[in-house]
């Protein structure tokens, strides 16, 4: 058990995280709704019957994806909740095909630089062989004429080298004495001047590898750089594979643009808002049972305020705000329907001892160092977000499942800390006639 779940109990007082943020989504084509389909649509939520209209508007906008009319304004109370997870995969795969691309020119710069070099370690190579063919040859070359200049003048020839005759020994000798120098200091020079050769192609052998990473490493850095310019990119969305999902990109950033200067202007209700943050981050409205369940943030839409909750499952879902809930925020507990009627209890391990937030977010998320990060960011924001105007439940079963869950709020707080809280009973409701 780590150190930061025996730091923190579950007494402390509990809050929710932020209001969710809003991302933009697209824009669909318009709302054509016969009247028949109108008086359908009359009778669910208004924000589930958007939400609908929106999931159709974005199949009749994806099976034309080259159509790039005008769209017609909507109504200010009309809105399009666009389908996120289909944009999502639409970004990722245009940003997929991008390094793709990327990733083939480079190989191909790569293998083409990789033959470059190939033939000139082959060139050197080829050298290197020529030249020790011939250097046994140059050596007793060097080796011969030496000798027999040593023969004759011993105190001429050293460690160092064959020195000239002096000018008597050249005459006395009727010039052979030069004739033997030169011979021999010819020959010792080729040998020298081969095997300075052979060194420098060994060296150049040595570092082709690192000059061909080097050459390889700046293709790459330039084929990068031209993917930025207006050029490079504009080469790429020509490509027929990438034209049609380029649009369908644009059209994406345009609608999450627009959208954003909407909200700026203060043209984005509260339902929209709500609505938008639902479909991006898979929110639904609480649906039993939720097991293990925690508070875990305060999501808010203008003047809408959520409790939203998460189970062990990771499902999460929102509650209408209340603040007689406000006691749960640092307890686990489960909420659920036994023969038609709610039931909401404070969940216990098999040993009757207290299920703590900290064992939630432990189960939630396998990785203890993720777990502790998470649960720290929990705790650090305990005491926000409280004291918010009371929503008004959507339907009665909210209402009720608000009641069952107040009802047992009032238990944690009066016992003062989950842990002491009565456990073995879950509160129920009357059942529904």
């Amino acid at each position: 058990m780590s150190r930061l779940f025996e730091g923190f109990g579950d007494d402390a007082d509990a809050t929710a995280f932020p209001a969710l943020s809003h991302l933009d989504a697209e824009t669909t084509d318009d709302l054509d709704v016969s009247s028949l389909e109108k008086s359908l649509l009359d009778d669910v939520h208004p924000a589930d019957a958007r939400r609908a209209a929106g999931a159709d508007d974005a199949l009749g906008e994806s099976a034309g994806d080259e159509d790039d009319g005008e769209l017609r304004a909507l109504a200010p109370d009309e809105y399009v909740i666009p389908d996120f997870e289909r944009d999502a995969k639409d970004l990722i795969a245009y940003d997929d095909a991008k390094k793709r691309h990327i990733r083939q020119q480079i190989s191909s710069a790569e293998t083409a630089i990789q033959a470059s070099f190939k033939a000139k370690r082959e060139q050197l190579q080829l050298e290197l062989k020529s030249a020790r063919s011939f250097e046994d040859e140059r050596r007793a070359s060097a080796v011969h004429t030496t000798r027999q200049y040593a023969n004759l003048y011993p105190n001429h020839v050293d460690k160092k080298g064959v020195k000239p005759p002096t000018f008597l020994e050249n005459v006395f000798s009727f010039g052979r004495a030069g004739r033997l120098f030169r011979d021999a200091f010819a020959a010792t020079e080729a040998l020298e001047q081969l095997r300075a050769g052979m060194r420098k192609r060994e060296e150049q052998l040595g570092t082709l590898e690192a000059q061909m990473n080097r050459a390889i490493n700046l293709k790459e850095e330039s084929i990068k750089k031209a993917m930025e310019t207006d050029a490079g990119i504009a080469e790429f969305h020509d490509r027929p594979e990438i034209s049609a999902l380029f649009k369908r990109t644009e059209r994406i950033k345009k609608e999450r643009a627009d959208y954003e200067k909407r909200l700026e202007r203060g043209g984005v209700s509260d339902e929209e808002q709500r609505d938008r943050g639902m479909a991006e981050f898979k929110l639904t409205f609480i649906e039993l049972p939720m097991m293990g369940a925690i508070i875990a943030k305060v999501a808010r839409y203008g003047k809408l305020s959520y409790f939203q909750l998460r189970d062990l499952t990771k499902k999460e879902a929102l509650v209408s705000y209340d603040s007689r809930l406000d006691p749960l925020r640092n307890s686990v507990f489960d909420v659920y329907s036994v023969a038609g009627a709610v039931a909401a209890k404070l969940k216990r391990n098999d040993n009757g001892t207290a299920f703590r937030v900290a064992d939630h977010f432990k189960v939630c998320w396998r990785n203890q160092e993720e777990a502790e990060e998470l649960y720290g960011r929990h705790r650090a924001a305990l005491r926000e977000e409280r004291g918010l105007a009371k929503m008004e439940p959507r339907d009665e079963n909210e209402a009720e499942i608000i009641e069952r869950l107040a009802s047992l709020a009032s238990m944690v707080e009066g016992s003062g800390q989950e842990r002491t809280s009565p456990a073995p009973s879950a509160i129920t409701a009357s059942p529904r006639l």
